[in-house]
């Protein structure tokens, strides 16, 4: 019987069998059909457009394949290794003059390092940091807020350092005195082991998160579902009547970015077991029991550490530990992978470089019908995007070199350019990104510091700024961290827990994507977001131009972090195996099941004063009153998130609050002061001069010019920061241009000419 004969009821029950059952093609036939005989019915038309986007992702199929940790894999020695790297340089002969150099460097160092803790500490300790509630630091004058910041962190650095690990133990259980093999001292390998060569698998991936503060055990499992995480995502988190509001001073290219720059350092993967779940009940009115009938939905819990308890040290520990399955370094392990077999079927063993196709884009992964790239989880077109400009930023260093050194072989071209590469990424964040999403003028001052040092900043700008200099000033304040002696504060390095929930950042995304050209600057398509998942993504690139989607991103806005701004489409979810999926819902949950504490008691852990009503928190009446509906008037359940972005109290032009801001702060610095190879080993010998010269002038915009130069024709033109609004304005707005009040402007960079694409 064809689907004519069927009623327009029949037809939609039929859609939502096979719906359920993850059927999307089949499903979107009866839907439509169903919707040409009841055009007026809103849910089966939702119902059709949810499957068809499904079919076109093949949201069925798991990206990527499904897998546990391993026990055996992950206490496995890091010696030896399998990709074999090349030798190290020969040892650079140090002259006279570069000995002076770096000895008044150094003396200098001290002396300023000396000087500075002194003053940091003696203020800090005189006027603190903290009003009633909220810090005050963006209220004081510009010199007085960079040290108080400093203030901050360095508290941070001596209170909220935890290791998972017991006393007396490597990272990941490894067994002292183990030979580093060739290479290590002047590369980085694929897994992240041996960028600390005492401790080899610090950092890698496979080793647990580590915390900022000590984890939270809920003995009773009913509080885990207290206040119910699905009522919590419904009346707080959903966007009203579809509308999102929006950052002004933001692009949606910034979006892309952080979830980009996530993928290289933080993963859980796959949930323990498909029937080990939590159950999270649907309320009778609930959106999705009343659209697909479900009373419930599952959440597969997170895989736990497989080598808990090793040789019975931590029977009693208080940390609560699971495994992250990337590297924890800033290594681009999202483009290259974090083993060397993904790092190997990704290299084209060529002159240094990794798999393109002709035309620009990234070749298919056939077994997942995705582009293949080093990470592939939570797969949409704003990663397709960064993705392939990285994986041609790579390609074009390796050109670069070559030019200069046509004797190297491909393995040694394409380990110095992945190290240049993921140095490019890294600076992106620290002095664009970061400085565009907290527009605040002491934050931006304290960011560059980071990378460059206060005194390049105050001497030098836009090209003329080096991150080493002749005589460089060995303190991180002054001379900058990158470049200057490595410190961990007696702490080995790992991402957190915390750094993990502060940065579900989902509210940014929209419900879908403004598309336009570039030729004629046009509105010509929307598409949703959720039809840019998994396999869409690669169909959605054959059909349009990598330099039209990224013009589309650079004039589009991303969402705010406030409440009830959370993507729709997020909240009614379909992932493999689950046809339903709230995901606000499961930020929540998380939180709650891996030991993080609630918004409170994690301020008080991070050395912030509690709020004592809803009223400290927002002065927002409206969202005082739902946060009482779900929360009622105890504050100590109100979860982290939650809290974070109902926060009415922000440092000056921040996209997020100063919650948020505490593990930001601690972490923006610790991910570059503790790697050896944006410290100790930042240098010529092992980035090589010329290396060292492409960091320095690269931008986010030198590199979307360098690979689409037609972009050079639209509003990226006219803006320093490539995540602003790429606004064509002659004079640009200072309130969606905040950085240009206080910085000054950048003369246009001929670095981006022919010899270098």
């Amino acid at each position: 019987m064809s689907d004519g004969n069927f009623s327009a009821d029949d037809l939609a029950r039929l859609g939502l069998e096979d719906f359920l059952a993850q059927k999307y093609e089949q499903a979107a036939a009866h839907f439509k059909v169903a919707v040409e005989k009841s055009p007026g019915n809103l849910e089966w038309q939702r119902m059709l457009s949810k499957s068809e986007a499904n079919a076109k992702s093949e949201i069925q199929n798991d990206v990527p394949k499904p897998y546990l940790f391993d026990r055996t894999t992950l206490l496995t020695p890091a010696s030896p290794i399998k990709d074999v790297l090349p030798s190290p340089p020969p040892k650079r002969v140090v002259i006279f003059g570069e000995r002076v150099r770096r000895a008044v460097g150094t003396l200098l160092g001290k002396i300023v390092t000396f000087l500075v803790e002194l003053v940091t500490t003696i203020y800090g300790s005189l006027f603190g940091y903290r009003g009633k509630i909220w810090t005050n630091w963006y209220e004081r004058p510009l010199t007085l807020g960079i040290l108080t910041l400093a203030y901050m962190r360095e508290r941070l650095n001596k209170n909220n350092l935890k290791n998972t690990y017991p006393d007396g133990a490597l990272t990941g259980f490894q067994d002292p005195g183990q030979t580093p093999p060739v290479g290590v001292t002047h590369f980085r390998t694929a897994d992240g082991s041996w960028n600390n060569l005492a401790n080899p698998k610090e950092g890698a991936a496979g080793t647990r998160f580590l915390r900022n503060v000590d984890s939270v055990r809920l003995e009773k499992p009913e509080e885990m579902m207290n206040p119910d995480p699905r009522v919590v995502s419904r009346k707080l988190l959903t966007r009203e009547k579809g509308t999102m509001e929006e950052v002004p001073f933001l692009n949606l290219l910034a979006a892309a970015w952080i979830q980009f720059e996530n993928h290289d350092w933080i993963n859980h993967g796959d949930p323990s077991d498909k029937t080990d779940v939590f159950k999270i009940p649907l309320e009778k009115g609930d959106p999705a029991a009343v659209m697909m009938g479900l009373s419930e939905f599952p959440i597969g819990k997170t895989q736990p550490d497989p080598t808990w308890n090793h040789k019975g040290k931590e029977k009693d520990s208080v940390q609560v530990a699971f495994i992250n399955e990337v590297t924890h370094w800033w290594d681009g392990s999202q483009i290259y992978g974090s083993d060397y077999e993904t790092q190997k079927r990704l290299r084209s063993f060529v002159d240094g470089k990794m798999k393109i196709n002709p035309d620009g884009t990234l070749p298919l992964n056939q077994e997942l019908s995705v582009e293949d790239t080093g990470f592939h989880r939570n797969w949409w077109i704003g990663l397709s995007l960064l993705h392939t400009l990285f994986v041609c930023e790579h390609n074009a260093i390796c050109d670069y070199l070559k030019i200069y050194y046509p004797h190297w072989d491909d393995n040694r071209l394409f380990n110095v350019a992945r190290l240049i590469n993921a140095a490019v990424m890294a600076k992106i964040h620290t002095v664009e990104w970061t400085p565009a999403i907290l527009p605040n003028p002491g934050l931006n001052a304290a960011l560059n510091a980071n990378w460059f040092g206060i005194l390049t900043n105050l001497f030098e700008y836009g090209k003329e700024r080096k991150t080493l200099s002749e005589i460089k000033i060995r303190n991180p304040e002054m001379g900058g961290v990158v470049g200057n002696p490595i410190n961990k504060h007696h702490e080995p390095y790992g991402l957190s827990e915390e750094f993990t929930e502060v940065y579900r950042l989902h509210s940014l995304l929209p419900e879908a994507l403004k598309l336009k050209r570039v030729s004629d600057k046009q509105f010509h398509e929307e598409i949703a977001v959720a039809s840019t998942r998994q396999a869409a993504s690669a169909k959605l690139t054959s059909g349009h131009k990598m330099s039209d989607l990224l013009y589309s991103f650079g004039v589009q806005h991303p969402g705010a972090l406030v409440l009830n701004n959370f993507p729709r489409f997020m909240q009614e979810l379909s992932i493999p195996g689950r046809p339903f999926y709230d995901m606000g819902a499961v930020d929540i949950l998380r939180a709650r099941e891996r030991g993080v504490p609630r918004y409170n008691e994690f301020r008080r852990k991070l050395g912030l004063n509690p709020i004592q009503s809803f009223k400290d928190l927002t002065d927002d009446e409206t969202q005082q009153k739902k946060l009482e509906e779900v929360y009622g008037t105890d504050v100590e359940k109100l979860d982290l998130m939650i809290g974070t972005l109902a926060e009415g109290h922000r440092p000056t032009k921040f996209g997020f609050g100063e919650t948020l801001f505490q593990i930001f702060i601690l972490n923006a610095t610790r991910r570059l002061q503790a790697d050896r190879f944006y410290t100790d080993s930042y240098n010529a010998e092992t980035y090589t001069s010329e290396g060292l010269e492409w960091i320095d002038r690269s931008s986010f915009k030198t590199v979307l010019l360098r690979h689409h130069p037609e972009l050079a024709d639209t509003g990226l033109a006219n803006v320093t920061n490539a995540f602003e609004p790429w606004d064509t304005d002659k004079q640009l707005s200072e309130d969606r241009h905040p950085l240009r009040a206080y910085n000054r402007e950048l003369k246009p960079d001929p670095w981006i000419g022919d010899a270098y694409r």
